[in-house]
């Protein structure tokens, strides 16, 4: 029999490269359990926007704009006349905007500014909708949604314009690479009808006017893309037609801002689109920006919290201050300093900085232990101060409390359960006597652990 050592140095000699990297890569991961981005080529000419970025990491526990950086900010990088003039590429610069709404409206702007700068004639439709009674669409019906506030449906569209297409159909090759913000231009548009296509391109080739053009909806778009491979212009067209989708995430997004008045629309069930799905591409969400480097940048940082529209967030600000490879290619929205104060005020997850913090400086994570992390103490005290006994405090604590609590801690908040009927398991929040029972020994002193009532 072979000694130890001899079968080792034989299974050694036996291993291939590949099985010497894999171990390798294993003994790597045990010795770097996480890892702490905190520098990035994309600033490496501009250190003073590197460590801007920089209190963007989750594990600041202050805010990441101060007040010294927000003042430069609205200082230096508000959009205006002089900052034109300084550098003409802001004229067309993309847009980041919080939400959908604010996307469609920079986009209708922008397309009319591309038009003037072009000297190119700017039309807009609106998309039909599919009738629930009638099963027929009708554009007559959609002028009633656009009345009562459904912006969603009306498109504009200018030649030469950059486009995206945030959905692809399964008929669209990957090759076109129609897929969040891979960007193509726009070429032409026409109809089945003859006699309809011959009056739109005859009529309409004299140049830009300030009010676009209105036209019946197209049957068919005619997009040059960007290639995936070659990232050239594609040289074949793609004939975007509105059969390839009929949607109603356009009416949905709107339909609970309509008036009670207007509900009478929606003939009691939701009513399909006949859209496009092709967008100008001049404005965008920050979730289709992410992994995106742009020329030039305007950041849109309007506080719409108190419009129901989503709240800005560390996340978005993270990806919009980081967009750029230096500050001097970022302008902000106009607008007051006073309506940006928010941005003061926004701070990461108290939960999230806790996960940050539960790893030592060896980047291995650590047993629970709530006098290690601010947050976690934090929210135990929360807790004690609803009542002088411990143990009342804890009872008294409401579920979202104590499911405070006990993410600081770390402690999952769900289970799973069986299901009394199918017998499938299910996931669940955890009910207020379990999350009690999660954290009973770390809010209570030791003379309270038997005396928490349930």
């Amino acid at each position: 029999m072979l000694s130890s050592r001899r079968q080792r140095l034989t299974a050694e000699s036996m291993s291939t490269p590949g099985d010497k990297v894999a171990n390798d890569a294993a003994m790597l991961f045990m010795k770097l359990r996480r890892f702490d981005l905190t520098s990035t080529e994309r600033f490496k000419n501009d250190p003073e926007h590197e460590n801007f970025v920089g209190r963007f990491h989750y594990s600041a526990s202050e805010p990441p704009i101060r007040q010294t950086d927000f003042d430069r900010l609205v200082e230096t990088r508000m959009l205006s006349t002089k900052l034109f003039q300084a550098d003409p590429k802001f004229q067309l610069a993309p847009i980041a905007c919080q939400n959908n709404i604010h996307v469609k409206v920079c986009n209708h702007f922008k397309v009319h500014l591309y038009g003037a700068a072009r000297d190119e004639e700017v039309f807009t439709w609106t998309a039909s909708v599919l009738c629930a009674r009638t099963k027929e669409y009708s554009t007559s019906k959609a002028l009633q949604f656009v009345a009562a506030g459904a912006d969603e449906l009306t498109f504009v569209w200018c030649r030469g314009m950059p486009i995206v297409m945030g959905e692809r159909p399964q008929e669209i090759h990957y090759s076109h690479g129609v897929t969040n913000g891979r960007t193509g231009f726009a070429h032409s548009f026409g109809y089945n009808d003859p006699v309809q296509n011959a009056r739109i391109n005859n009529n309409h080739r004299g140049g830009y006017h300030p009010e676009a053009t209105v036209v019946p909806q197209p049957d068919f778009l005619n997009n040059a893309f960007t290639s995936l491979d070659t990232q050239k212009i594609d040289t074949g067209m793609f004939i975007a037609t509105s059969r390839l989708h009929n949607s109603t995430k356009e009416l949905d997004s709107f339909q609970g801002r309509a008036t009670a008045e207007d509900r009478h629309l929606f003939d009691q069930e939701h009513v399909p689109a006949r859209v496009f799905k092709v967008e100008p591409g001049f404005a965008f969400t920050y979730n289709k920006l992410q992994g995106a480097t742009v020329d030039r940048l305007v950041l849109m940082l309007d506080d719409v919290s108190t419009m129901n529209m989503g709240t800005m967030t560390c996340n978005k600000l993270n990806v919009a201050f980081t967009r750029v490879t230096c500050s001097a290619n970022m302008a902000l929205f106009p607008n007051t300093a006073y309506n940006l104060r928010h941005l003061l005020t926004v701070k990461h997850a108290p939960w999230l900085q806790a996960w940050i913090y539960h790893y030592d400086k060896d980047g291995y994570w650590c047993d629970v232990n709530p006098a290690t992390r601010p947050s976690a103490v934090e929210a135990r005290q929360v807790i004690l101060s609803l009542h002088a006994d411990p143990a009342r405090a804890l009872a008294r604590a409401t579920v979202p409390q104590l499911q405070t609590a006990c993410k600081s801690m770390f402690l999952s908040t769900r289970t799973d359960d069986v299901h009394e009927k199918s017998n499938k398991r299910y996931s669940r929040a955890l009910r207020k006597a379990e999350l009690q029972a999660l954290l009973r020994s770390i809010i209570l002193p030791a003379t309270h652990k038997d005396t928490c009532p349930s």
